[in-house]
């Protein structure tokens, strides 16, 4: 029975016919760790849409249903997570919901971010206030936007390939702890990917992100550029001169000039770069938020400095991006794309200031989360990169590196104080652990 399983796998001819042994050997890895066991079923689905047929309806149906099996899976295991400042600030106000209302708490009060309270009242109603269930729901809802809807409009054809990434990223894991910004960057992806079919469910889901943390601001303010040159660009064609291109690459090389010396600066004077944003901060029209955020710049105390570490797979998948974009013809550019390519340069110098200046991770909080729903850009079906083999290996190579990092980080959770999942012993937990887990804390 072995041999002749070991046989059919000599002859396979096409990477699609390895569906199956990887989804079997999927679920057995899912069957005794759930969280790891994702990835291979992940991988699974992608080789079924590798085909050049159409994708028949009973397989569709098989796809999603394995999708939210790793779904409910992530689900609960996130909402295992340790218990413990932020989370705790947050299920302090969600306790009293009922009582206070939404717009009650200082969060509103300081920076009228809401839209986190919006979502957990109903939640708090309908579960008799269980905290436990408030973590699982806010965890299964932006799983399911993340998995159904973001990743399958960026790339109908190669969306589990960019999940795997996602999911295997350390940060993503995060999600109820920096739930008010979590959930901001969320409704930014579900902004930029809504900003090619709907202007006004654009505005919607940019409104929505902006008030739950204020910094979807600057994100959402990018993609809106991006529209608007494009439909500049489209109705008012511009053919540039010989010497107006090479004005431009003056221009830019002026800019990155000038941005390299703001740089040099910085590093020799880290603290003196809080002095001039408090500066800027005070020019917001509105006293009571610019007061809150220079305050907690005025207060940084290098909180969360020690949990960012651009480590070997965060700078394996930051440069196949680089790759991917260099490479990129551009000849059918879309807001989505160009949108993604902006926010994606804006990340490198908020890594570079990062870095300089030992500045709180949080600023990148979105490319930390969502980096691998970057690599569409060379993933992209309607232009693709050539060689296209090339990029493909690529692409396989980080999501092979980051499996082998969240493998690392479960092993190693014993040790991390206060942001574990299941106490630290996540990888003891099977899928039974998992569906008693989640009763118990019902």
């Amino acid at each position: 029975m072995l041999d002749q399983t070991f046989d059919k796998i000599k002859n396979i001819h096409n990477l699609s016919e390895l569906r199956l042994p990887i989804l079997f050997f999927g679920f057995a890895v899912w069957f005794v760790t759930p969280i790891i066991g994702n990835i291979p079923i992940l991988l699974s689905i992608q080789l079924s849409l590798l085909t050049s047929k159409p994708q028949r309806k009973d397989l569709r149906a098989i796809n999603n249903l394995l999708l939210i099996l790793v779904v409910i899976s992530s689900s609960i295991y996130i909402s295992s997570f340790d218990i413990f400042a932020d989370t705790k600030v947050y299920l302090d106000v969600y306790d009293s919901l009922d009582v206070k209302g939404i717009f009650d708490n200082e969060f509103y009060r300081d920076r009228y971010e809401f839209v986190l309270f919006l979502l957990l009242y109903p939640i708090h109603i309908l579960t008799d206030g269980s905290e436990y269930l408030c973590l699982f729901l806010f965890s299964l809802i932006v799983n399911s936007t993340v998995v159904f809807y973001i990743s399958k409009n960026l790339s109908s054809k190669y969306y589990p390939t960019l999940l795997i990434v996602v999911f295997s990223t350390f940060f993503y894991y995060s999600q109820v702890f920096y739930m008010r910004q979590f959930l901001s960057i969320m409704l930014v992806m579900v902004a930029l990917v809504a900003i090619e079919t709907s202007w006004s469910m654009f505005f919607v889901w940019s409104l929505l992100a902006i008030f739950s943390h204020s910094s979807a601001v600057m994100y959402v303010g990018v993609c809106l550029i991006s529209k608007l040159a494009l439909s500049f660009k489209k109705n008012f064609k511009i053919k540039l001169r010989a010497v107006d291109k090479v004005f431009i690459y003056i221009a830019l090389i002026f800019l990155l000039g000038l941005i390299s010396y703001v740089a040099w600066l910085i590093y020799n004077n880290p603290q003196e770069i809080y002095s001039y944003t408090n500066n800027i901060i005070d020019l917001l029209p509105e006293k009571r938020l610019s007061s809150s955020i220079q305050g907690r710049v005025s207060a940084y105390d290098g909180r969360d400095t020690d949990l960012f570490d651009f480590n070997i797979f965060r700078i394996v998948a930051t440069m196949t991006i680089c790759i991917f974009a260099l490479l990129k013809r551009y000849k059918n550019l879309t807001p989505k794309l160009l949108s993604l390519n902006m926010i994606f340069i804006i990340s490198l110098l908020q890594i570079a200031f990062v870095m300089v200046t030992g500045f709180n991770q949080r600023i990148i909080y979105l490319y930390l989360v969502f980096y691998g729903f970057f690599l569409c850009i060379g993933l992209d079906e309607n232009d693709k990169i050539k060689p296209f083999g090339i990029i493909s290996l690529l692409t396989m190579f980080v999501a092979a590196a980051n499996t082998f990092n969240l493998l690392t980080i479960q092993v190693g959770m014993a040790d991390i104080k206060g942001w574990s999942f299941f106490d630290g012993q996540p990888l003891t937990m099977s899928i039974y652990d998992y569906i008693v887990y989640f009763f118990q804390s019902m």
